[in-house]
């Protein structure tokens, strides 16, 4: 990171510090979102359950509160060097705004 992105970013430095400290939490946060997606569902019930659920977590993430913390928690896993974090996160947001 360049010196002046670093400057920019420091306020952010004790929200990225609580991200760190909660990495794990949140690996098993998206872990179990993108299994959720996964599981078949539909054949056990005559409902879509996880249609109803997407929609519930699309609304949050297109919320303008949503979009934020989407955001901060991003710029906090880039400022981390938490790729693994990021790249579930991604998929995550792959999977409930398509």
């Amino acid at each position: 990171m360049s010196a002046q992105i670093k400057k920019v970013l420091s306020p952010l430095k004790p929200v990225c510090n609580i991200v760190k400290s909660n990495s794990g939490i949140l690996t098993t946060l998206l872990f179990l979102m993108i299994a959720f997606t996964m599981i078949p569902l539909n054949l056990v019930w005559k409902t879509d359950i996880q249609k109803e659920i997407r929609k519930k977590v699309t609304n949050v993430f297109t919320s303008s509160f949503g979009q934020l913390f989407i955001f901060l928690l991003f710029i906090c896993l880039y400022m981390n060097g938490d790729v693994e974090n990021m790249i579930l996160l991604l998929y995550v947001l792959y999977q409930y705004y398509i």
